[in-house]
């Protein structure tokens, strides 16, 4: 399993910024598409309906790709988490590169130079000009250094070994507060190269959260694509591109660029590729500033201040509806649970297929879509790309995708989650897929028996008032006017009484104590 592991930058600004400057390509970018052209298209994919994964085309998000391809006169740069099962992209590649296009392609290789997809070699094989941050990640894990006990700031839930999250969120007279960790160890094999995009042409763009696989571009796992004809935005992707395929530079030793929006056509959109830049703060101001609605579907949900601003949202009466991954509601940092405690209707859904998407509508007028989830790995250390994109129109095509996706959930599971390879989940018993990662498929792993498995236990929670005895986050204020913050672990916490009346204050989270002017004691 993959996290964060820091890593100091390996190469000067400088040697990026030749390599930037001149593109390895040579190909002038492409006249300017006519105003009139249709400029950005959204394809929502749907997994209802579907039997499993397959090796086809039939999806327009995967025929607007192959047409790209296809079409192709000059250059194809792509970054792609990998390929499986996709024998009409994997063709129309190779007859690409054999008719002259020059190509350049990133892929995702771990630490020990293995990657996810299957067909990953055979690309590299037929396309010859690919590379991988397999060397980023063998360095990464040299310096990788054990999880340290020491540095918790709240009390370790029973039975959960990973790195603890101490969350808590504002409920007005109480606290939601909780301790939150994976069931094992978690051990470093590479950052992931999770990005999903093609740039053809230095004009079109196909990105999104779909990869090149049998179950997403397929529609078999709920994916959002976005395609753009956009020299503008092709020249941003160029540039990430260059920053992987050029420099060697993955993960957090990119280079930051200004956030520039672009008109694409009459719709305007800015692009950002975490870990360089901050989507989440693009992300969290708009969850901040939503006025009527929030709709949210999402794979993996772990960020712990995105869930307190849609938390926030719900409290203030904006309509907030949540679809997350039964996958990822197993995971021990998942926030559905917590989400749900504080009032937030949340699903998680119970297709064969994944909810693969990354991707929010706010206030139907702003779309978020790309490859990161909203994790810390997400921004802070995979290789992504995520997109803000400001369009009434594509919200409203993206609403009427997510509204039949939250029809097609029963209520039932608005509690409780189902185990993603079982009877509950649609027909992820009769795939032929692995729905669980656990090594096995259908009929061979045992949650497909005939009763449904028990889900495993998630950290728990507690709700609780802003008194003494809750192990909450106190903030004092000195004779001198000092204001500090004890965590329950901190060596003065016991000794230290709170005096509402002097401006002393219980707080729910770390966060919330910074917010009041508070600063953090280390002892």
């Amino acid at each position: 399993m993959r996290r964060l592991m820091p890593l100091t930058p390996l190469l000067a600004a400088a040697a990026i910024a030749v390599f930037i400057a001149t593109p390895a390509t040579g190909a002038a970018p492409a006249a300017k598409p006519p105003a009139s052209a249709v400029a950005i298209k959204l394809f929502p994919l749907s997994p209802m309906g579907m039997a499993g994964p397959t090796d086809s085309c039939s999806t327009t998000a995967c025929k607007q790709l192959l047409t790209m391809i296809t079409n192709a006169k000059e250059t194809i740069d792509f970054a792609v988490y990998g390929i499986r099962g996709q024998s009409a992209i994997m063709e129309a590649l190779t007859e690409a590169k054999a008719r002259g296009v020059v190509m350049r392609g990133v892929v995702d290789k771990d630490d020990e130079d293995k990657t996810y997809y299957a067909d990953t070699g055979e690309l590299e094989k037929r396309i010859g000009t690919i590379k991988t941050d397999h060397l980023h990640d063998a360095a990464a894990a040299r310096l990788e250094k054990p999880y340290d006990p020491a540095t918790d700031r709240c009390a370790r839930p029973v039975g959960f070994l990973g790195p603890l999250q101490c969350v808590g969120y504002d409920l007005g007279e109480t606290c939601l507060v909780a301790s939150l960790a994976s069931k094992e160890e978690l051990e470093y094999d590479g950052d992931i190269m999770h990005d999903k995009f093609f740039v053809v042409d230095h004009r079109y763009v196909w990105t999104g959260s779909a990869n090149l696989s049998d179950s997403d571009i397929t529609g078999y796992n709920a994916n959002v694509v976005v395609w753009m004809d956009s020299p503008g935005i092709a020249a941003q992707y160029t540039r990430e591109l260059d920053q992987m395929y050029e420099a060697g530079h993955f993960h957090e030793n990119k280079i930051t660029y200004a956030e520039e929006p672009v008109m694409v056509g009459d719709t305007r959109v800015t692009a950002w590729f975490p870990p360089a830049g901050d989507p989440v703060g693009a992300l969290r101001r708009q969850i901040q500033s939503a006025q009527s609605s929030i709709d949210i579907s999402i794979f993996y949900f772990t960020h712990k201040q995105i869930a307190g601003d849609v938390i926030a949202a719900h409290q203030r009466g904006v309509k907030v509806r949540v679809i997350v991954d039964a996958t990822s509601a197993q995971n021990g940092y998942t926030k559905h649970e917590l989400l749900r405690a504080a009032g937030v209707p949340v699903k998680v859904e119970n297709w064969g297929g994944k909810m693969h998407a990354k991707s929010a509508c706010i206030d139907r007028k702003v779309v978020f879509a790309g490859s990161m989830n909203w994790t810390s790995a997400g921004y802070r250390s995979n290789d992504e790309n995520y997109l803000r994109i400001e369009s009434p129109e594509l919200s409203e095509q993206w609403e009427k995708w997510f509204d039949g996706l939250w029809s097609d959930v029963p209520d039932k599971w608005l509690q409780g989650r189902p185990v993603p390879e079982s009877r509950d989940s649609g027909t992820a018993c009769t795939d032929k897929s692995d729905n669980d990662f656990d090594g096995k498929k259908d009929a061979e792993d045992d949650s497909c028996s005939a009763n449904p498995p028990v889900p495993p236990d998630l950290p728990p929670y507690r709700i609780v008032p802003k008194t003494d005895g809750h192990d909450l986050i106190k903030g004092n204020i000195s004779s001198e006017g000092k204001r500090t913050y004890h965590v329950p672990t901190g060596e003065y916490y016991a000794g230290v009484e709170i005096d509402p009346a002097a401006g002393e204050a219980f707080f729910c989270s770390e966060d919330d104590a910074k917010a009041a002017g508070f600063k953090r004691s280390y002892k």
